[in-house]
């Protein structure tokens, strides 16, 4: 069986994987909500939350493309009526296909061709389908596209099928054989990496799931990334070792199996706490209150507390006891007082001298800085130095003898007793003033907190730490007290505060030394140490249960991060691509073969692509498998399409798409969308003769066109190839409706006389039935575009009939043989073609600004019309009579079922 291969292989693979590939043969893209669905499916596989898990389906053969199979030939025979599709009309023919040539199906923009192209893009399996919709402009709620489809399957003696899909149905196996070619398979084929990528159908669908396990890969490596972060935060510390709480919290590292992990319930059964558990603590904990190594670490605790309290004591004796509180205030009346004598000692000195303020604390500031310099600037030379040299020692100014010796005077008066004292004294007063505001207290707050342990030893002890915060308290007050009188300066206050409590440093002493009598009488003492191990033991182990009953959610929440991240690592492992790239790098090599590669060599020749300097390789990238065509380039370019026009892009596609035609082989038929976009002449005529070879081949070609000109060169292609050619033409309605399938529908320069002359008359009485008035002007367009038909068909007349089509537009070749039934009777000819065609100019080409502006009256038109439908009948009975057996010219005869 086809693909018996993959479907064994997929078989192994995660049921997502498998309904991938069903989706990617189905559909040939997966969307962002199957990627969701996928993702859910995987979470609910590893055990994560996950709603409206949806049902998938794996891989089975009717899911895939047969166009390499061996089956029975499958060709497509028509497509219609349609209904609920886009805007195209529900009640028109079907599109009928040539069993045994190529079909053209032409439609000018607008016209409807691009719905019916989707829907074959779906019935076929398309490897770039898009979504079939209904009318979006309709009013009503969305109705389910309905196709009648017939094809035939086997030879020429099958009977053919007809069935009608439904969007939401899977369509018919048997049109899964047929091959599409369109502008979304070009985009395929062509990538934006500077490479082209060549894939066959198998290596497509492994190569689009791969992507789509990369994508789903990322999206859980993400969220683990995320898990990670919060895990990284550590979890509350200090539970105590070998306790059931501490060895189940060890647990929770991502070390850990999942399987391995506490439960929830586990965790919680831990840290749940009852009455009669805080009953049992309680019990255990007034026992222990008598376990000597609890005794003695409460006493050594509180023992260094108390040392600390008492050196806390002491510097608040040594600042602030009444004592040293008054020496601040008798430090400031001494500085007062010797200032005052050395302001007076220098009044009387220098009682003379003009000299403001003398003697003041600022004045012998200045002389004392005078007497510093003046021993740097001349440090060997004798006192005083001040006046040393006839000149002040500050200013250089010259001074004479009473201005040395008063500078001498003022010299021994700075270095006199009354200055030196008043100095000494201030000196003393400012560092005390400096200690007492730099000092601080400890907050009573805190003594009490250092203490609670040794407050809890005894009645005794409490109060005694209630005698030590007062104290404390009362030194705080006291301290602040001090430090506003000083900064007001109101020492006198000094004498006036309140005095300091009485201190209880001895009683700390006395406690200290006490507590070391207790340590030792307690070592010495005889205990029953297993009994006070297995309270202990018990007493650690129901602390630690009661405090992870205060912090169970954080732990709670840690363990379920842990699951949760092996759950997801379980899904990104579900994802990874290794096996999916072993497995297409396998059968890569065996499908890209060089013959392969020939092909598409030939297939580059064949559309005249030779001019590109083109190099082909394959080679794996991850989850991707290529041929790579890359430019031969002397420059480094990024893409090629920065060099490649659009028609060269979309050629080397369809070179792609041909060469792997090869590889599959068989006479499955195919459709072909567009394939000349961009072209230039030659390259169209190239394709045209390609896709005619493949006809001739024995392959049902359908082609689907805007373009005339690629008409009418498939027309001689198939003609050179011996296969039949079926036209079918589509059009879109001025009244809104899309997809009408007539012959109406050929643009007008394809139409024969017959098919003209039959528009003409229709426009001539559309004119007739509003009202024709050949004075009023708003009818001036109507008219010339009617004339310049009638003129253009004078023009057909002559190529068609008269000439038996020998020679056409559009066609390079004259087709001589056809000269033998050509018709014309110059003498009998001329005159009437020279009066029809002069008529007609006469209104359809520019005319001079002075001729008048008159258009036809209604006889007039009607007579015009009648002319050129009479000469046209006059010629073609005339051509009938010399008329013989078909031309090579004409073709081969296409088969409609």
């Amino acid at each position: 069986m086809v693909y018996e291969e993959l479907l064994s292989w997929s078989r192994n693979r995660p049921l997502w994987q498998q309904d991938a590939l069903r989706r990617i043969a189905l559909h040939g893209e997966l969307t962002d909500d199957d990627l969701a669905e996928f993702r859910l499916h995987v979470q609910h596989t590893e055990g994560l939350p996950a709603e409206n898990v949806p049902v998938l389906v794996p891989l089975a053969a009717e899911h895939l493309s047969h166009a390499i199979s061996n089956d029975p030939r499958t060709v497509i025979a028509s497509l219609g009526p349609v209904r609920h599709v886009d805007r195209l009309s529900a009640n028109q023919p079907p599109l009928r296909f040539a069993v045994n040539g190529v079909t053209v199906v032409y439609g000018a923009n607008a016209s409807g061709k691009s719905g019916y192209c989707r829907i074959a893009k779906q019935l076929c399996r398309s490897r770039s389908t898009v979504e079939l919709r209904g009318n979006v402009y309709h009013g009503e709620g969305a109705k389910r596209p309905e196709v009648s489809v017939a094809f035939r399957v086997g030879g020429d003696d099958q009977l053919k099928e007809e069935r009608v899909w439904f969007k939401d149905q899977a369509p018919p196996n048997e049109l899964s054989r047929i091959s599409i070619f369109d502008t979304a398979t070009a985009r395929v084929y062509i990538d934006k990496k500077r490479k082209i990528e060549f894939l066959p159908y198998e290596l497509d669908l492994m190569n689009k799931m791969g992507l789509a396990s990369r994508s789903l890969e990322k999206t859980f490596k993400e969220r683990l990334d995320s898990v990670n972060a919060e895990i990284n935060v550590p979890l509350p510390e200090g539970y105590q070792e070998g306790t059931a709480v501490q060895t189940t919290l060890a647990r929770l590292v991502v070390q850990t199996a999942i399987s391995d992990l506490p439960s929830e319930q586990e965790l919680r059964r831990l840290g749940t706490w009852t009455a009669e558990m805080q009953h049992e603590i309680a019990v255990i904990e007034e026992q222990l209150e008598k376990d000597p190594q609890v005794m003695i670490r409460l006493r050594k605790e509180a023992k260094q507390a108390l040392g600390v309290v008492g050196k806390e004591i002491s510097r608040i004796e040594g600042e602030l006891a009444d004592k040293v509180v008054a020496d601040l205030g008798q430090k400031q009346r001494q500085s007062d007082d010797c200032n005052r004598a050395a302001i007076a000692a220098a009044r009387d000195l220098f009682a003379e001298q003009p000299i403001p303020d003398i003697g003041s604390e600022t004045w012998r500031q200045m002389l004392a800085y005078a007497r510093e310099f003046a021993s740097t600037v001349f440090p060997d030379a004798p006192p005083p130095r001040i006046a040393e040299g006839g000149r002040c020692v500050l200013c250089q100014q010259e001074l004479d003898e009473n201005a040395a010796a008063r500078m001498a005077a003022f010299d021994d008066y700075i270095a006199g007793r009354a200055t030196e004292e008043s100095t000494e004294a201030a000196r003393l007063f400012d560092r005390r003033r400096d200690a007492i505001m730099a000092f601080e207290v400890k907050d009573h707050g805190e003594i009490q907190i250092l203490l609670a342990g040794y407050a809890a030893l005894s009645d005794a002890c409490r109060e005694g730490v209630a005698s030590i915060a007062a104290f404390v308290k009362c030194a705080g007050e006291r301290l602040e007290t001090v430090k506003g009188i000083v900064r007001e300066n109101r020492y006198d206050a000094l004498e006036d505060i309140k005095p300091l409590l009485t201190s209880p440093a001895r009683f700390v002493e006395r406690e200290i030394d006490r507590l070391d009598i207790e340590i030792g009488e307690i070592e010495i003492a005889d205990h029953d140490d297993d009994a006070l191990a297995t309270q202990r033991a018990r007493h650690a182990d129901l602390s630690d249960r009661k405090r992870l009953s205060e912090e169970i959610e954080i732990v709670v929440e840690r363990r379920n991060r842990l699951e949760e991240r092996h759950k997801l690592d379980a899904c990104r492992k579900q994802c990874r691509t290794t096996t999916i790239t072993l497995r297409i790098t396998k059968r890569r090599r065996e499908i890209l073969t060089p013959a392969l590669k020939s092909n598409l060599r030939e297939e580059l020749e064949r559309l005249r692509l030779t001019h590109l300097p083109l190099n082909l390789s394959d080679r794996g990238q991850g989850a991707e498998s290529i041929v790579e065509i890359a430019l031969d380039a002397r420059q480094r370019v990024r893409n090629n399409s920065d060099i490649l026009s659009e028609g060269e892009q979309r050629a080397l596609a369809l070179a792609c798409f041909l060469a792997e035609l090869h590889e599959i082989g068989g006479d499955h038929a195919i459709i072909v969308d567009d394939p000349v976009s961009s072209l230039d002449h030659d390259r169209i005529q190239a394709v045209a003769a390609r896709l005619a070879e493949e006809a001739a081949k024995g392959r049902q070609v359908i082609v689907f066109t805007h373009n005339i000109l690629f008409h009418h060169m498939i027309s001689t292609e198939t003609r050179r190839a011996g296969v039949g050619l079926h036209s079918e033409w589509m059009r879109g309605g001025s009244d809104g409706r899309f997809g009408l399938i007539d012959k109406s529908g050929q643009p007008w320069q394809m139409k024969n006389v017959r098919d003209r002359l039959g528009e003409i008359g229709k426009e001539y009485d559309t004119l007739s039935g509003s009202e024709y008035n050949h004075t009023d002007q708003k009818f001036r367009p109507a008219i010339i575009g009617l004339y310049t038909k009638m003129r253009e068909t004078w023009e057909r007349i002559i190529e068609e009939i008269l000439f038996n089509n020998a020679v056409q537009r559009f066609r390079p070749e004259i087709m001589t043989q056809r000269l033998e039934e050509a018709c014309i009777n110059p003498r009998d000819d001329y005159p009437l073609i020279y009066e029809g065609m002069k008529r007609c100019s006469y209104y359809c080409h520019d005319r001079a600004q002075d001729l008048p502006t008159a258009l036809p009256e209604s006889d007039r038109i009607s007579r015009d019309i009648e002319d050129l439908k009479g000469f046209a009948e006059m010629a073609m009975v005339r051509r009938g009579k010399l008329r013989k057996d078909p031309h090579y010219e004409d073709g081969v005869k296409p088969i409609l079922l």
